[in-house]
């Protein structure tokens, strides 16, 4: 095959170039329900940070954020299911197709993209583990205040109960993505019936109460910078919850169909979009502000004790609860993993990652977000703190991967498009970038103003992007003895196009 694409290119759609046989040890098993099903974790991500939300926003603005940030997170699947089109045999999602775009211009944004997009899913799972354990903690352990000294730091039951859960949850994921889809069938159930509870109680319970919903950005006359300053450090923490449903792009391999990929993020989008709207109206009528700034992690726990008789019921509800944070844990494991392997098969990360074991699954991407939010959970005992870091390379990845649409569109038009967005999708994309970046960029760098930030947490998200460019050099100059900052594309394969049925 030639070096390049020239302008000799016939006229007509040509299929992507082939990437280094991607894919090749995934069993394709997976339905777009199934996928449905594992995006519905996201909508769970209510329960960890929207009391945090309320607690410093009021109950009206958390509810206009939250339902925002979904809204953008539901349009911009649409670029992605795009892009997922022109590359349908690649696994790991956004950060590969960021990668394929920016290849050609410089090469080391993908590593960027890969690496940042797992650590922004795969710190997911402390930070929803840690929130489980504070509220059995909180529920069923109450009054308890001893700590494990482990030399190192000071572990709490709800830390120490957290790293019990993200091992328990290990075990499903290491047998493929089907049973990992299979758990949370079956818990998104449960967590669907705790939702219902929450939309149903404006009409069926009178404890809630429309002045709860309070407004507290700041005065849009007075202060309007500051007021957007504020929002915008809120959109930067929300920002994975809500655009979570794109990791339906990273299981393309393991379809049964092409279509499928499409089908489950447009779905999940739009379910997330439905829940971060519903859901805080009524559980933000339901807790005040003050209650919900003195008990964070417990908003949902009050919640439920104003719509349902504090007993039996409540504990069902509450194992409604602890049962969708597992779902965060199973779909971020399963996740994070295919993104690390996908980004190993793409040159990205060093070659142990392409490694799959006998069921399919990228093992030791799993053992190593295991590793990791362990350590984060011994270090950073708060779980917004976590979140701080995480979402620095989670939000880079995503304004890598739009910016990586509008690249695709200019340098190579010739790609064939099973699924071609709407017209209006190249100006879309283009404020979807400027969008992202501001709220990166301010977000990142006012962190603080949440309460929940601050330099420490930053420092660690900047880390962890810089470890990608160690691992990037490594697997580059070192395994493959290849040059760092351009990577020209191949040639367009001459096999037949895949099409979407």
């Amino acid at each position: 095959m030639s070096s390049s694409i020239t302008s000799n290119t016939p006229p007509g759609p040509t299929p992507a170039p082939e990437g280094p046989a991607p894919g090749t040890d995934l069993h394709a098993r997976l339905s777009w329900k199934d996928a449905f099903a594992m995006a519905m974790a996201v909508s769970g991500g209510l329960y960890v940070s929207f009391g945090a939300t309320v607690a410093v926003v009021g109950g009206l603005s958390a509810m206009g954020l939250w339902a925002l940030a979904a809204l953008i997170g539901w349009v911009q699947n649409s670029l992605f299911a795009e892009m997922a089109s022109i590359f349908p045999d690649k696994p790991g999602g956004v950060p590969i197709y960021a990668h394929e775009a920016w290849r050609e211009r410089f090469a080391p944004a993908g590593a960027l993209a890969s690496f940042g997009y797992w650590f922004g899913w795969s710190a997911v799972i402390s930070i929803v583990s840690v929130t489980a354990g504070a509220i059995i903690a909180a529920r069923w352990l109450p009054g308890t205040s001893w700590t494990m000294d482990v030399g190192v730091a000071q572990l709490s039951p709800a830390q120490l109960i957290g790293i019990a859960l993200i091992l328990l949850i290990m075990v499903p994921n290491l047998f493929g993505a089907q049973p990992a889809a299979w758990v949370n069938k079956i818990v998104g159930v449960l967590l669907l019936g705790s939702f219902l509870v929450f939309i149903a109680a404006p009409v069926l319970s009178g404890q809630w109460h429309a002045p709860n919903l309070t407004w507290g950005l700041g005065d849009l006359t007075a202060d309007p910078l500051g007021t957007l300053q504020l929002a915008l450090v809120w959109l930067y923490l929300i920002g994975w919850t809500a655009y979570g449903t794109e990791m339906c792009a990273a299981f393309l391999p393991e379809y049964r169909t092409k279509s499928d990929g499409r089908k489950a993020l447009f779905t999940s989008g739009a379910y997330t979009f439905a829940m971060f709207l519903l859901v805080p109206l009524g559980a933000g009528g339901l807790v005040s502000q003050e209650e919900a700034a003195s008990d964070p992690s417990g908003m949902f726990v009050t919640a439920f004790t104003r719509v349902l008789p504090d007993g039996p019921l409540t504990d069902v509800m509450l194992l409604a609860i602890l049962a969708a944070l597992l779902m965060g844990v199973n779909a971020s494991m399963a996740d994070g993993s295919r993104a690390l392997y996908g980004a190993a098969l793409d040159g990205l990360l060093p070659k142990q990652f392409e490694k799959t074991n006998r069921h399919g699954v990228p093992a030791r991407a799993i053992y190593a977000a295991v590793f990791l939010n362990i350590v984060l959970i011994i270090f950073i005992s708060n779980p917004i703190s976590i979140l701080v870091a995480a979402n620095l390379g989670y939000l880079l990845a995503i304004l890598l991967a739009l910016a990586g649409f509008l690249l695709l569109r200019r340098d190579h038009p010739e790609y064939n498009r099973p699924f071609r967005a709407r017209r209006f999708a190249v100006p879309l994309a283009e404020v979807l970038v400027g969008y992202t970046a501001a709220v990166l960029i301010v977000g990142a760098l006012s962190s603080e103003l949440s309460g929940y930030g601050g330099p420490k947490e930053l420092a660690i998200g900047v880390c962890i992007l810089a470890l990608s460019l160690v691992l990037y050099v490594y697997r580059r100059r070192v395994q493959e003895r290849l040059p760092l900052l351009h990577d020209p594309q191949p040639a367009a394969s001459a096999k037949p196009s895949h099409t979407i049925h």
